[in-house]
């Protein structure tokens, strides 16, 4: 009977075992471990069996942790919430979580499996990401949807964005030759730091002392690729052969460097407040950007540029702080210039194909001219400062035809604008004033376009052409300068048309030394002597102008001044609207004289026709 027995109980042991066999996916060892248990609890009794289940269960509870990778066994209601899209501002309510339990009552190991998703609050999570690299962190965004939308936190990218790059604001880059930086608020970018992120990150940084410092602690900088110089000249030779490469050159004064740029590379300057108060490139014995043939559009933007000539040295008669060459057109953008040379002007662009775009620059306290354009160059000048400079702030001559808009040309020691043999140019919206000789000269055959500028407080005149001197002057306010508003003079012929000439602390337009000229549909007013005067010899066009309260005469013609003068409106004036003297033989058509404050016209030749 025993026998029978202990038969009779070994063969369920035998079936349970092959029952079992290779069904337990959850461990290597599950499908052994489970029918040597259960025999040893079919023979030693219910209450073994008992024990040794407990055993179990209490195994597979402490192996939990580590059985991340295995399929949840998740409810379709739990996995509709955590897919769904993700509130901040409900974050608390993942607590609940922890309370779930399955279909059959059991509590769900997704509570420890996924604690770290679901449970930590977003503001711990945030403070973890912010210790990690940016390559670690788009790893993170790839784990759920929570992670995502926490590792593009603002704070995260912004904080590093600055760590890195050491600039306040976002720097876009529109085009291979363009940069930006725009304020953060007005984007339509989500997360405007982490884009900007991106569209540096390539570059080569300026560093000094950085690339040691990489070098020796590599575990710092793991999960980051970029790489750092000591040096600009360095950083060149790096990026040699790269279309368009970018170079940020960090906080610092970099000096003695020989910078020649002979390929479309992008140098910009990286700072925290006014990045040019901070980066500064210097020389001292050769000029400290040179760009040459092959540069084409490179960049050069946010630095402070300075030459400081070597008091030992005699050779540097022809150095700049930019030196800009033929078939060259580089953008210079938001850089402080400075040149502390006497023969040496701080901007040079010279010859033929030579068209730089030089734009929210400041040009000041040079001991030179500030800006000198020569020799058929061209380019565009935008949005400058140009001021306080020994000579001319801006200097145009042999057939050289720049566009110069809404530049500030003011506190020259000298002329504000000077073009003379033959040199032309385009100026537009420009702001010249309190300049110690004239706002604006033009000579020897120099024919500039002047319009929609403000010429005004200068120490002598406004506008002065003269020896064979033409030009454009049209629609411009003309004010308040120490001698006439526009001096003409020596053979020159300007045409003056459209322009506002009042409180001028002498006349309003002076033609003398055989001066000619067309002066049409001017405003002329409220100037302390004559509107317009002629004399010696001048013969220019008077015509449809409108000359009133002057503190003088309205036309003045003097000692043997000619001239035709023409549908004019002469009135409202101290003195005489029309004051012709002795000898001057000015002719007179169809002008309109009336409510002169004494007579209507005094000493009018004979051939003079009213």
């Amino acid at each position: 009977m025993s026998m029978t027995t202990r038969r009779g109980t070994e063969r369920p042991v035998r079936r349970s075992s092959r029952l079992n066999k290779g069904k337990n996916t959850g461990s290597l060892s599950g499908s052994s471990a489970t029918s040597t248990t259960s025999a040893a609890t079919a023979a030693a009794g219910p209450s073994s069996a008992s024990r040794a289940r407990n055993c179990i269960n209490a195994t597979e509870h402490r192996n939990q942790p580590y059985s991340l990778r295995r399929k949840s066994s998740t409810s379709s209601v739990e996995l509709e919430k955590w897919c769904a899209p993700v509130n901040l501002q409900t974050r608390s309510k993942r607590s609940r979580l922890n309370h779930q339990k399955d279909v059959h009552g059991h509590c769900s190991s997704n509570t420890d499996e996924n604690f770290l998703q679901n449970d930590v609050p977003d503001e711990i999570l945030i403070k973890i990401f912010s210790y990690l690299l940016e390559r670690d962190l788009c790893m993170s965004a790839c784990v759920c949807k929570r992670f995502n939308e926490l590792v593009n936190d603002i704070t995260i990218w912004k904080r590093m964005y600055q760590n890195v790059y050491e600039l306040s604001l976002p720097l876009l880059r529109p085009a291979p030759a363009k940069f930006k930086f725009v304020q953060p608020d007005k984007t339509d970018h989500f997360n405007i730091w982490k884009e900007s992120f991106r569209v540096l990150y390539n570059a080569v940084h300026v560093r000094p002392g950085y690339c040691h410092k990489v070098y020796n602690s590599p575990e710092m900088f793991n999960g980051r690729d970029i790489q750092y110089c000591d040096t600009i000249e360095e950083a060149l030779s790096t990026v040699e052969g790269q279309d368009y490469p970018l170079i940020l050159v960090h906080e610092g004064v970099y000096s003695g460097e020989w910078l020649y740029i002979d390929s479309p590379v992008c140098i910009i300057g990286a700072a925290m407040g006014n990045i040019p108060d901070n980066v500064v490139v210097e020389n001292c014995k050769d000029s400290t950007f040179i760009f040459i043939d092959g540069c084409e559009d490179s960049y050069l933007g946010h630095l402070s540029i300075r030459f400081t000539p070597d008091p030992n040295s005699s050779s540097h008669h022809k150095n700049s702080c930019i030196e800009i060459g033929t078939n060259c057109w580089p953008t210079i953008d938001g850089c402080a210039v400075q040149s502390k040379s006497q023969v040496g002007c701080a901007v040079s662009v010279n010859g033929k194909g030579a068209a730089p775009v030089i734009k929210n620059c400041i040009i000041n306290k040079c001991e030179n001219v500030g800006l000198y354009i020569n020799d058929h160059a061209q380019g565009t000048y935008v949005d400058n400062e140009i001021s306080n400079n020994a000579l001319a702030g801006v200097w145009v001559k042999n057939y050289a035809n720049p566009i110069i808009r809404r530049c500030h040309v003011h506190d020259g020691r000298d002329v504000g604008v000077f073009t003379f043999d033959n040199g032309l140019g385009y100026f537009d919206k420009c702001d010249i004033h309190d300049n110690r000789i004239a706002g604006f000269e033009v000579k020897a055959g120099a024919n500039p376009t002047v319009v929609h500028c403000e010429i005004h407080h200068g120490q002598t005149g406004g506008i002065y052409v003269h020896e064979n001197g033409r030009g454009e002057f049209i629609d411009n306010k003309i004010h308040s300068n120490t001698f006439a508003g526009v001096w003409i003079t020596s053979n020159s012929d300007p045409t003056i048309r459209g322009n506002e000439i009042f409180n001028g602390h002498q006349g309003g337009v002076y033609i003398f030394g055989e001066g000619r000229g067309l002066i049409e549909n001017n405003n002329i007013h409220s100037n302390a002597l004559a509107g317009i005067q002629i004399r010696t010899n001048s013969n220019p066009i008077i015509r449809g102008n409108r000359i009133h309260d002057g503190q003088h005469g309205g036309i003045y013609v003097h000692e043997k001044g000619k001239g035709l003068i023409i549908e004019n409106e002469v009135y409202s004036n101290t003195l005489a609207g029309v004051w012709v003297t002795t000898g001057s033989c000015p002719e007179l058509r169809r002008n309109r004289i009336h409510s002169g404050k004494q007579v209507r016209c005094n000493s009018v030749p004979f051939n003079t026709h009213e």
